[in-house]
């Protein structure tokens, strides 16, 4: 089985950086994950390599990609670019969020930005458990084809 064909399965997951190989797979991720706003193929390859970006990806034991998240450093605030996972419940997640904040601490952030739009409650739960909090709504931010949504803006300090 191709990697970025792999599917979920029962067993191990862990974290690697993502690479060009991927970007097919990250595709089809954000297609299942986001329809109605899903990054193309191009547009995946140019946030992966974009050189103020770092993304990471969660594998199983076979290589397919669970799940993935990006993040974008500038200066003392970072910003969540992204965070998918195909799996919920396994603690994917949470993990890739603790990627996220890892890595933005040791590009010197103080804190840690991101939107999560209104009606995706469980990724809300997780990000408040994680300690953000809610600071803004931007209106009508992510186009549906049922309508705009409204996204709440949420941060973390991140304390040295």
């Amino acid at each position: 089985m191709e990697p970025s064909r792999a599917r979920p399965g029962s067993g191990p997951w862990n974290l690697r950086p993502v690479t060009r190989g991927d970007a097919p797979a990250l595709a089809r991720l954000e297609l299942e994950l986001f329809p109605d706003e899903a990054w193309s193929l191009e547009m995946v390859l140019e946030e992966i390599t974009h050189p103020s970006r770092a993304y990471v990806a969660a594998v199983d034991e076979h290589g397919g990609v669970l799940g993935y998240a990006g993040i974008f450093v500038g200066g003392e605030a970072a910003d969540v670019q992204t965070i998918g996972t195909v799996r919920e419940g396994v603690g994917i997640g949470r993990a890739l969020l603790a990627w996220c904040e890892e890595r933005a601490r040791e590009e010197g952030a103080e804190g840690l930005f991101l939107e999560v739009r209104r009606d995706n409650v469980r990724a809300r739960e997780l990000y408040e458990r994680a300690g953000f909090a809610e600071i803004g709504v931007r209106r009508g931010y992510y186009r549906t084809p049922a309508g705009p949504v409204d996204a709440f803006v949420m941060h973390k300090p991140l304390p040295t």
